[in-house]
């Protein structure tokens, strides 16, 4: 019973992603006030104003410039990856995914989520950044 109800939301959902690229598409653009790093402007768009509530957009684009602050911090795991990747040739990717890819899977599903608990009932869908070249989260209008 349970497969079945996650089955009908995700072919829902790829629905509403058909109908999305038909549909009125919102631009959050990059921040760079801060220089290079992955992070997107949390000003609400007043063209979202019926569809949602200002907070709940704000949370949805803090927690993925977390994430994406998260994929790119440098640590000891990061330089044991390149350490690695110089000795191996960068063959221990064919069989390793990095700490970033990890956390882009992450944001993946934080985003599928979003998507399934709050922006589809209210008629929108959030396209993950990573199909628009990192340059801007895109929410697209839909009708339901």
């Amino acid at each position: 019973h349970c497969v079945f109800i996650f089955c009908s939301q995700f072919h829902n959902l790829q629905e509403l992603r058909h109908s999305a690229s038909l549909a009125n598409k919102v631009f959050i653009q990059r921040d760079y006030s801060e220089g290079t790093v992955c992070k997107f402007q949390t000003k609400f768009p007043s063209e979202l104003d019926s569809r949602i509530e200002k907070t709940l957009f704000e949370d949805t684009v803090k927690t993925l410039n977390n994430y994406y602050a998260e994929a790119e911090k440098i640590g000891g795991h990061s330089y044991l990856e390149g350490c690695l990747a110089c000795i191996t040739a960068y063959l221990i990717f064919l069989c390793m995914e990095t700490r970033y890819e990890k956390v882009l899977k992450k944001i993946s599903r934080y985003i599928q989520e979003q998507n399934e608990k709050i922006y589809a009932p209210r008629g929108l869908l959030i396209t993950d950044p990573i199909e628009r070249g990192m340059r801007v989260v895109s929410f697209s209008t839909v009708y339901v």
